[in-house]
């Protein structure tokens, strides 16, 4: 612990200085206050011991000098005589405490140990809320939900394995946070982490950004290639809508996990490589495994270890926490939601989950001018498109044709999707929530291709 002393009178200086250092503690003193002011433009200092009565600047002044500019610094004053409007003035200006003169060794090292085992106190205070705001933050993923500390025991858990992992939960949960942590807590974190979605290739490109491909492999195919499972040698692999993969790739990707090795697209020599498996899926992949669209074998090789992502709406209580977080990432901790609008954001169902509340929040906070966030301030078309159960009223209707209600919603939602996204169809399925596969099967039902 590093301390300064200012005493004007040499004999009591010295004396306190070499009692101090013999102490254990670090000290510098200084018979001028304003050469000690000096020294602390240049030099950091946990304590103060400053006399009342000094040269140039009296012991108020440093005390309000050292209040003003490095409040960081606490401060003990030296009284003459057991002045108490000396004591009680340095108190109400911010002093650390006082002792009066004269006093003995004995009582001023008994004052600096009392004031050592507040600030360990203290800091120890701050290094449990900081480890508490890590575990409320575990790789930027942020909850201090049961189900989410739950997770980041599973995700520290799982890390430690080689383990093949399978990411389960809803669009815009986490899922990619969550393989992030997963390979950044590893033993693997200094190895290459490959990320890849599986939605958005047809089979022969997945297959060559999976595997690679040799020259004249197929049309366009100038040069070879290295696939993302040779890059990501060493380290792990992220396929992200691994649902979406075609069965003829799904025996490849099997036999890659059972023996380690593949080959090239169009190539005869086998490859060896050390990846870790970590995929996602948003839907229920048993589901496609009973009705023979995955293969029920590479279902169990993938899914080693289940991790469930938890909706929004069933962790509510992260949202105060998410909106902090968001604002922080903008820069705009000025902000703050009020109680009531706070509430009308919790109360919401978010089934865009995580993702469609941090663009909420980037959104509101681009509008407002005001540093209060009120309830007020919400666009009506969010309050609708969150917390809706219904995007029809059906209390004007006498009857239902259900099947042809749906039909007509399914053929507006896709010619809608497919327009917005300029007719590609990766895109579009995106738009509308479902895969690309359900999506082209929708299209044909309706004469839409």
């Amino acid at each position: 612990m590093k301390i300064l002393v200012i005493e004007d009178e040499k004999t009591k200086r010295i004396t306190m200085n070499d009692a101090l250092e013999k102490a254990g503690y670090n000290v510098e003193s200084f018979e001028d206050p304003v050469v000690a002011m000096n020294y602390l433009k240049d030099f950091e200092a946990d304590l103060v011991i400053t006399d009342v009565r000094l040269p140039q600047m009296d012991g108020f002044e440093v005390l309000q000098k050292i209040k003003d500019e490095y409040p960081r610094i606490s401060v003990v004053m030296m009284t003459a005589f057991g002045t108490i409007e000396s004591a009680v003035e340095a108190m109400k200006l911010g002093a650390h405490d006082y002792i009066t003169k004269p006093f003995s060794i004995d009582q001023l090292l008994l004052l600096v140990k009392k004031f050592k085992r507040i600030k360990n106190l203290e800091e120890e205070n701050v290094t449990l809320k900081e480890k508490l705001q890590e575990r409320y933050s575990f790789h930027n993923i942020i909850g201090k939900s049961k189900p989410m500390q739950e997770l980041y025991d599973l995700i520290e858990t799982v890390s430690s394995t080689d383990t093949a992992v399978l990411i389960e939960g809803e669009s815009g949960t986490g899922k990619e946070m969550v393989a992030n942590a997963i390979h950044y807590n590893s033993n693997r974190k200094n190895g290459p982490f490959v990320k890849l979605s599986c939605a958005l290739l047809n089979e022969s490109l997945l297959e060559s950004e999976l595997f690679g491909h040799e020259k004249g492999a197929f049309t366009g195919a100038v040069k070879s290639k290295r696939g993302r499972f040779e890059l990501a040698h060493g380290g792990t692999i992220f396929l992200d809508e691994v649902d979406d993969i075609p069965v003829a790739s799904q025996v490849k990707l099997l036999r890659l996990l059972q023996e380690r090795e593949f080959e090239r697209v169009g190539g005869t020599t086998t490859i060896k490589t050390d990846v870790r498996f970590i995929c996602a899926t948003k839907i229920n992949l048993w589901q496609k495994v009973k009705q023979n669209q995955f293969r029920e074998d590479l279902y169990y090789r993938l899914r080693v270890i289940p991790v469930n992502l938890p909706p929004l709406r069933e962790r509510r209580e992260d949202i105060p926490l998410l909106i902090n977080h968001f604002l922080k990432k903008i820069n705009r901790t000025e902000l703050f939601f009020n109680s009531e609008a706070v509430e009308l954001l919790t109360s919401f169902n978010w089934p865009g989950n995580v993702r469609q509340l941090e663009n909420s929040i980037y959104r509101i906070a681009a509008l407002v001018k005001e540093n209060e966030l009120t309830k007020d301030m919400i666009p009506e078309d969010l309050i609708h498109i969150s917390n809706s159960k219904s995007i029809i009223d059906f209390r004007k209707f006498s009857s239902v044709d259900l099947e042809k209600m749906v039909r007509e919603v399914e053929i507006g939602a896709i010619n809608w999707a497919i327009e917005k996204s300029d007719k590609n169809q990766s895109k579009a399925a995106e738009l509308l929530g479902i895969k690309r596969t359900t999506l082209r099967d929708k299209m044909k039902r309706y004469n839409l291709l």
